[in-house]
């Protein structure tokens, strides 16, 4: 019965500190929501909490101390470290030790329990025998003395009186224990004995101990961490700040001053390990400094080397500039040859019939003449043949001169379009047929057709001789690539209106262009028939009259052997362009 009453008053014990250690981080949480959501510091079941958290907002606390700890200097972490390794530690090694002390207090008193009841079972033996409760009272009151006995009483046997009874129960709070021994006198048992002990004292004295303990164990605690951070701070810290100083400085491009430390572990050997990058950096960059130098030197003489080319260049670009403006000049004055001999060749049969009847004439009136100076009898038909002869003569020299008068006005309206960028109205059907007539004498050697199909009535107000110009060097350059000497050959000239715009579209049923140098055709003195007759800028010159002219635009479709499609879009009205920058535009197309 007293051990088990020992033991529940021991389990006492434990369960109030185990309680402590149960509140304590429910404190510390509440805490430290105190500290980030202003809730006043109690102390909160955490399972109550736990259940009224919701997920979001356990998982932000979360994230807000991943933050807070990633963003802690090293100092802090350090200290955090040790102060949280050492409460961890204390947390396993007070109760630990709190335990042993009370284990061993109570052991103490239960021994202590045992020796006195059986001192008072010996010393009552003699009294009780003789009957005198004044001596047991005397006996008792060395055992009484000891403050930790609440009562004493001793009972008589076999009628089970009480001879004895001390008791100071009322001025002590317990827990009490009581232990029960017989009195024995020459071996036969003549009372029993009843000693009840309060652990007042041996609580009072577990306190003081714990007190002690908790007092030794924050002593130690906090001169165990100031020795800790003073020695991380001297050893590890400190040299840290320098090196990250020394790193800062290595970034900001000042390697002059030496890494210094003296210090043989694993700090040391980074310093050393900082320093000679330093001193690599330091080698680099004047590395990188001598060759910077050698560069600028480099660019300097490249820089005027760059101008000599240049001006080299610009002067054999101007050479090519004014060989291509020549060239261009003599392109065009072969077109106006060619036309020149065209409209020569055509001007002849007129011309020839006119002479041929005017002979003819003279020679009638030259016989008429001389048959009236010599006396000679007229008649009336001499008259009459000599009317009928010149009313005829008059018709057939009238109509050949009409027809070369109809050629020389074609050919001049053209020639001067071809020589001179004049911009004016014009009917496109009109001075494509003027183009067309002064174009048929060479065509007319030749198996080759040429078709016109556009509309009449559509008026531009444009530049007719670089279209004139277009459409010369396109049917030209079907006759000298297309057709190649071939005895057959279609061309084909359509026009239509397209809003603001008139679409031409050139066509030949020629050997066409091959596909691998459809988009080189533009480029200036491009030709495969190079030596041959080709200058390679007929179409070159097409390109840019109708871009940079007439302000349209082209675009070539052909295959091998399915001849070729020349689509030419260009407005009614030509953006604004005046004559003579049209005329300086033909004059250098490049």
């Amino acid at each position: 019965m007293s051990k088990k009453l020992a033991l529940d008053n021991n389990k006492s014990g434990k369960s109030q500190f185990y309680g402590l250690l149960y509140k304590f981080p429910t404190v510390i949480f509440s805490h430290y929501r105190n500290k980030n959501n202003n809730i006043s510091l109690k102390t909160i079941n955490p399972t109550m909490i736990i259940d009224e958290m919701s997920k979001q907002t356990r998982y932000q606390h979360y994230k807000n101390l991943v933050h807070y700890l990633r963003g802690m200097s090293l100092r802090t972490a350090i200290i955090a470290a040790v102060f949280f390794g050492l409460i961890g530690s204390a947390v396993f090694l007070i109760p630990y030790n709190i335990n042993s002390i009370d284990d061993s207090a109570h052991q103490k008193q239960i021994a202590d329990h045992e020796r006195l009841v059986n001192i008072l079972a010996v010393i009552q033996s003699e009294p009780l025998w003789q009957i005198t409760p004044e001596i047991a009272r005397t006996s008792s009151e060395v055992v009484y003395s000891d403050m930790r006995i609440s009562s004493i009483e001793v009972f008589s046997l076999p009628d089970h009186k009480k001879f004895l009874s001390l008791s100071r129960k009322e001025l002590q709070q317990g827990p009490f224990s009581t232990l029960i021994r017989p009195i024995r006198h020459d071996d036969k048992v003549i009372g029993m004995v009843e000693l009840t002990m309060s652990d007042d004292l041996l609580i009072a004295e577990e306190h003081t101990a714990f007190i002690r303990y908790i007092l030794t164990a924050l002593f130690s605690f906090i001169i165990a961490v100031v020795m800790i951070i003073y020695v991380l701070q001297k050893r590890l810290v400190e040299p840290i700040k320098g090196l990250v100083m020394e790193s800062e400085r290595l970034s900001n491009g000042e390697l002059s001053n030496p890494i210094l430390l003296d210090r043989s572990d694993e700090i040391g050997h980074l310093a050393e390990t900082m320093e000679a990058t330093r001193q690599a950096l330091a080698r680099t960059f004047s590395e990188l400094e001598i060759k910077n130098n050698q560069l600028t030197d480099y660019s300097n003489t490249l820089e005027t080397k760059v101008r000599l080319r240049t001006a080299e260049l610009e002067t054999a670009l101007d050479n090519v500039s004014t060989a291509h403006q020549e060239l261009t000049r003599v392109e065009r004055m072969a077109s106006l040859g060619s036309m020149v001999a065209g409209v020569a060749h055509e001007l002849n049969t007129p011309i020839g019939n006119c002479l041929l009847v005017a002979s003819t004439l003279e020679a009638e009136v030259n016989k008429f003449a001389r048959n009236f100076s010599g006396g000679v009898g007229m008649r009336k038909s001499d008259l009459e043949k000599l009317m009928t002869c010149a009313t005829e003569s008059s018709t057939l020299l009238l109509r050949g001169l009409n027809q070369a008068a109809h050629l020389v006005g074609d050919f001049k309206q053209v020639a001067v379009d071809q020589s001179s960028a004049q911009r004016r109205k014009f009917d496109l059907q009109t001075m494509m047929m003027e183009l067309t007539s002064l174009l048929m004498p060479g065509l007319s050697k030749t198996p080759y057709l040429l078709v016109l199909d556009i509309p009449a009535h559509i008026e531009l107000d444009s530049f007719p001789g670089p279209l004139g110009q277009v459409f010369t060097n396109l049917i030209n350059n079907s006759v000298t690539h297309g057709f190649n000497d071939r005895n057959f050959g279609n061309m084909r000239i359509s026009a239509r209106l397209t809003g603001e715009s008139v679409k031409m579209i050139y066509s030949d049923d020629g050997y066409g262009i091959p596909t691998e140098i459809l988009h080189r055709i533009y480029e200036p003195f491009f030709t495969t028939r190079f030596g041959k007759g080709g200058s390679g800028l007929g179409l070159s010159i097409t390109y840019n009259i109708v871009t940079n002219v007439l302000g349209g635009e082209i675009m070539a479709e052909s295959e091998a052997d399915q001849g070729s499609i020349f689509t030419i879009t260009i407005p009614l009205v030509t953006p604004n362009i005046d004559e003579s920058s049209a005329q300086g535009t033909e004059n250098l197309i490049s």
